[in-house]
């Protein structure tokens, strides 16, 4: 009976309201003859023990009359009755079997949404139209759940930035207000010109703070834009990239295919140049550079021989502005660019430890 109720529940909504219906029918009209069958037998026997041996009338119609009144209305009563019935379980047992249950979960979710509430999930195994419904609502949940969590990082990420900007920017504004009260309090021609250089560096130190601010806010809403790429191309991009570099190259291509592909290939040479600065930065002698190329994914990882990160540089590495002794102040910008540039481009990016040393890997989904 379950195997039954489960192969019913798969069937198409048409297809299954169509056979409920025949069954109901078949049903309905197998009862009504049997109904009828009875109802005449019933009368035929009233008939024979009232109608033949008492000669009466009601209203002026006779016991004649009134028999056929009564054959034809009670045949015709019950059997809308019956088929009313009949018709009333059937769409009972269609709505609990193919309608109750996704209706039901469609409701709570939209109810949930209503409430602004994500955290839950839809299921159903039917594969009729309303399954497949439920499925799509439970994927556009999980799509709006997923965007609203980026956001949400990014907005977090986004104050990050503001404060360690706010912070680093304090420094060169401290130093122009001291040369500039300075000036006010000592106008020694002699001290003047070192102290308009000084100015002027500070100066300089803020136009890049502003110009990097704007990078980054300029890379969080950047578009997807892929170019149609081939393996040589690509290969092309990646040596010349690294052609004045010291550099070993490894270049693997495990898509059994030489088909073209779309890329974000600027976007790809951007976190490349980063991978290899920060590499070359940290590097006691040796930096190496292993590109394979999916079905999926390209796949980037720069490996320097430079000392190991410590925990505390592992786990913060990639937000912005972050600084240590070892890592400086710009190590952890340019490895917030890459993970946002990665992300944005259907990719990810990784910093870890190796035996070796430190390894950074950049992932771009392809299509």
């Amino acid at each position: 009976m379950a195997k039954l109720k489960q192969k019913w529940a798969d069937l198409p909504i048409r297809q299954s309201l169509l056979r409920i219906t025949l069954v109901g029918t078949l049903l309905a009209t197998a009862l009504i003859i049997g109904f009828l069958v009875a109802w005449n037998a019933l009368l035929n026997l009233w008939a024979t023990q009232v109608l033949t041996h008492d000669n009466w009338d009601l209203f002026g119609f006779s016991a004649q009359t009134i028999g056929v009144v009564v054959l034809f209305g009670g045949a015709m009563i019950g059997s809308f009755l019956l088929l009313a019935f009949v018709m009333w379980k059937a769409a009972d047992i269609f709505y609990n079997v193919k309608l109750a249950q996704p209706l039901d979960q469609l409701n709570k979710g939209v109810e949930q949404i209503r409430h602004q509430n994500l955290d839950f999930a839809l299921h159903n195994d039917h594969h009729d139209e309303l399954g497949e419904l439920t499925r799509s609502f439970e994927s556009m949940r999980q799509a709006l759940q997923d965007a609203l969590q980026q956001s949400w990082q990014l907005l977090e990420e986004q104050k990050e930035v503001n404060a360690a900007f706010a912070h680093d920017l304090r420094t060169p504004l401290t130093v122009l207000q001291g040369d500039a009260e300075m000036l006010m309090l000592n106008p020694d021609p002699a001290n003047i010109q070192d102290l308009a250089q000084d100015i002027q560096h500070q100066f300089q130190r803020v136009t890049d703070f502003i110009g990097l601010m704007s990078q980054i806010t300029s890379l969080q809403a950047a578009p997807d834009e892929s170019q149609t790429c081939t393996s040589e191309q690509l290969t092309k991009l990646l040596r010349e990239e690294v052609a004045h570099m010291p550099v070993a190259v490894t270049l693997s291509d495990q898509r059994g295919e030489s088909t073209p592909f779309k890329l974000a290939t600027s976007a790809m040479l951007e976190v490349l140049d980063n991978q290899l600065s920060n590499a070359r930065r940290f590097a006691k002698s040796t930096v190496t550079l292993t590109v394979v190329l999916t079905p999926h994914d390209l796949q980037m990882t720069v490996l320097n021989d430079g000392p190991q990160l410590t925990k505390i540089e592992l786990e913060n590495v990639r937000t912005p502005f972050f600084s240590q002794q070892k890592a400086g102040q710009h190590l952890g910008v340019g490895m917030y660019i890459c993970k946002v540039l990665c992300q944005t481009h259907g990719g990810d990016f990784t910093v870890h430890n190796v035996p070796e040393g430190v390894a950074t890997r950049a992932r771009f989904q392809i299509t």
